[in-house]
């Protein structure tokens, strides 16, 4: 059944991967990214004719207002799904070091961003039929799984992530949350919410991450695959899973 998605940061990465896919498979997709005159590469590709490119910056409020407002006057039936994608990696410093300004900037785009899209957006997804939330969360988020640092030295030199990264990491955990507050708040509205980890993807946020590895380790994945994972997750959402937290190479459900 064809659907209609909502896709964030879809001008690049997994967005633009996204959105490539979804086209693909003859799904219509609106692709919200900060600038839509640079967005080229978007409007060339097959099936574009099912694509909407609109305006949206997560760090700004407005912008995702008046894409709403432009969406509920051209979607009267509303949308399916909303993948929260669009977001930032932040400084590779050491926690005890990491700038306090670089920390508000993550949270802004990592965590509050997400919120405002889900919140503007939620009269159109009440109106769709498929009625799902993805957030593009990472393992790194995960608290159980990183915990095993603390004990393990061997395993906490090898990983510069273990004491780096601290405001991304932070952000993805706030952002777990959300994710589950809010499928607790929607789900008498039939509203899935889950978040996944679309594994470590060979893009431009991805390959940054390999330098602090000195090449010693890198991006398992491609785009093509992951968002291949990522859609069949997405496709299986429903109310029995939402809520959850998941590696979507895998399947298997996330320690919070």
């Amino acid at each position: 059944m064809v659907a209609t998605y909502l896709v964030t940061g879809a001008s690049r990465g997994i967005g633009f991967e996204l959105t490539k896919q979804l086209l693909a498979r003859g799904d219509h997709v609106i692709a919200a990214v900060r600038d839509p005159s640079k967005a080229s590469a978007l409007k060339s590709l097959p099936n574009a004719a099912n694509l909407d490119i609109v305006k949206i910056d997560v760090e700004h409020p407005e912008s995702i207002k008046e894409a709403a407002a432009a969406l509920e006057a051209k979607y009267p039936n509303g949308i399916d799904v909303l993948i929260n994608n669009a977001g930032v990696l932040g400084s590779f410093a050491r926690t005890s070091e990491a700038p306090m300004d670089d920390i508000e900037f993550v949270h802004k785009v990592n965590v509050i961003g997400p919120l405002r899209v889900s919140q503007v957006m939620l009269p159109l997804l009440k109106k769709g039929n498929k009625k799902v939330i993805a957030n593009v969360s990472s393992t790194l988020g995960s608290i159980g799984d990183k915990a095993q640092y603390i004990k393990n030295d061997e395993a906490r030199k090898a990983n510069p992530f273990a004491s780096k990264i601290v405001a991304y990491k932070m952000a993805k955990a706030a952002l777990n949350m959300q994710t589950m507050s809010l499928a607790a708040d929607l789900k008498d509205d039939g509203i899935t919410v889950i978040c996944y980890c679309p594994g470590w993807v060979q893009t431009d946020m991805g390959n940054s991450g390999a330098t602090e590895f000195d090449g010693k380790a890198g991006p398992e994945l491609t785009p093509e695959d992951s968002i291949k994972a990522q859609l069949k997750l997405i496709d299986r959402a429903d109310l029995s899973i939402t809520g959850e937290y998941f590696l979507a190479p895998t399947g298997e459900k996330l320690p919070w």
